[in-house]
């Protein structure tokens, strides 16, 4: 009975978290638009679980992955088909993919971007695709 009450107390608070907190990664999504993307605005937000999958007006992709305290940060953006920014922002570019791309690929800008806890992935305007792991070194080239 013990154990039960538990989970059921458990499985309240995160419920309640989730839904007191939408409004909040509502906020983190419009306040990450506005500082990284500021000549557009968001066109749809779809929730998946805990992630949203964010589309902006000139078709930019962002994907944010979000947990059960309701911390919600960016995974993925993808400007490969967007008309406004074409490449992903400097600022979301670790220094060290930037040095190295500016430095092997100096033609190229980077189209798409995704992390997690393994390293990054980019993709350049070439569809080149390269991985880097948490040290930034490249661990996979494909062209």
């Amino acid at each position: 009975m013990k154990k039960l009450f538990i989970c059921t107390l458990f499985l309240g608070m995160v419920l309640a978290n989730t839904s007191c907190s939408k409004d909040k990664q509502n906020n983190t999504i419009n306040d990450f638009v506005r500082t990284y993307f500021p000549q557009t605005e968001v066109l749809a937000s779809i929730m998946d679980g805990l992630d949203y999958d964010v589309t902006l007006k000139d078709y930019t992709q962002i994907g944010f992955d979000g947990n059960l305290f309701g911390k919600l940060e960016w995974d993925e953006v993808d400007c490969k088909h967007a008309s406004i920014y074409t490449s992903v922002p400097a600022a979301l570019v670790p220094p060290q993919i930037t040095d190295y791309v500016s430095r092997i690929h100096a033609e190229q800008t980077i189209v798409k971007i995704s992390k997690d806890t393994r390293g990054w992935d980019i993709e350049l305007s070439n569809g080149i695709e390269i991985e880097f792991d948490k040290k930034y070194n490249v661990v996979d080239f494909d062209d």
